[in-house]
């Protein structure tokens, strides 16, 4: 995009005093063949979501401790999960999501790659029925939230999250934020989706209008959480919004060269996605993991 145009968007964001009104994903469990392909092929290894997911894999990593039992809320087909369980083989994993397809998907993923410390569950994020309580020493999330249809029920998921997580628990949740102008979310997926089906695009649409506000966020943590999580955002616009515990991070001996090497074989694109997402939240006050 050209850079007066981009600069016009930015001036939008800025100068929008409030949000775009809320608009609830059309199908919330995606349950349809095309949307699970769609979904999965995104996030590919060099796929529209590989970069984002690179990001918040290293973010994840940091928390995640040998021993640990980690729940992943919304793991959909498990790209993002895959990969945080590969990367952690002395962690259990456990991936719920209300879409069978979709945890069909990623079991066949799991099992392709040799991942066996995965256990996957069909279970309600806002109920997390058969999860014990403080059972959970990590909660993780990526771009599921915004499935949820109200506030009402991402209260109640934070309360199932503070109700199965150990006393010295950590998250780490990523998802959209909501945009305060409309002709914003048209830059924002055509950068994000080129090259990629319409069933992705269209998604991509949906969630941006579906996805909460950092507001939204704050109230929930500070409800729930207690001192366990804290909002970032991206600064100029709330583009992407991260709870993330403060002061728990290990650093990443292990991980960090596999990460960097997987950084170096994505596409200039999804490169330019992780530069991006790293300048902009970290100006937001979450430092770099990578």
């Amino acid at each position: 995009m050209p850079v007066p145009e981009l600069l016009r968007i930015i001036a939008r964001e800025i100068f929008e005093r409030d949000p775009l009104a809320r608009t609830p994903e059309p199908c919330q469990i995606m349950n349809e063949r095309e949307a699970v392909s769609a979904y999965t092929n995104g996030g590919r290894q060099n796929g529209a979501l590989s970069g984002a997911y690179l990001y918040h894999l290293a973010h994840m990593c940091q928390l995640v401790h040998p021993g640990d039992v980690v729940l992943d809320l919304g793991c959909g087909p498990g790209n993002l999960l895959g990969q945080l369980a590969e990367l952690n083989p002395r962690a259990e994993f456990v991936g719920v999501d209300l879409s069978q397809p979709m945890l069909d998907q990623a079991a066949k993923m799991l099992r392709a790659k040799g991942i066996y410390n995965v256990e996957l569950k069909y279970a309600d994020m806002t109920t997390l029925v058969g999860v014990p309580d403080q059972s959970i020493d990590v909660a993780v999330s990526s771009m599921a939230f915004h499935h949820l249809p109200d506030e009402e029920c991402l209260d109640r998921t934070f309360e199932q999250i503070a109700r199965v997580l150990k006393p010295n628990g950590r998250v780490y949740f990523n998802d959209f934020g909501r945009l305060r102008n409309a002709e914003s979310i048209p830059y924002f997926v055509g950068r994000a989706t080129e090259g990629e089906s319409q069933e992705l695009i269209d998604d991509y649409y949906h969630s941006l209008h579906a996805a909460f506000t950092k507001a939204d966020f704050e109230r929930a943590v500070l409800c729930f959480l207690r001192g366990r999580g804290r909002v970032y955002a991206t600064v100029v616009s709330p583009f992407q919004v991260v709870v993330k515990t403060p002061g728990h991070c290990q650093k990443l001996l292990a991980a960090k060269p596999e990460l960097k090497r997987r950084f170096h074989a994505l596409p200039r694109a999804r490169k330019a996605d992780v530069r991006q997402l790293s300048l902009f939240l970290n100006l937001g006050g979450l430092r770099n993991a990578l």
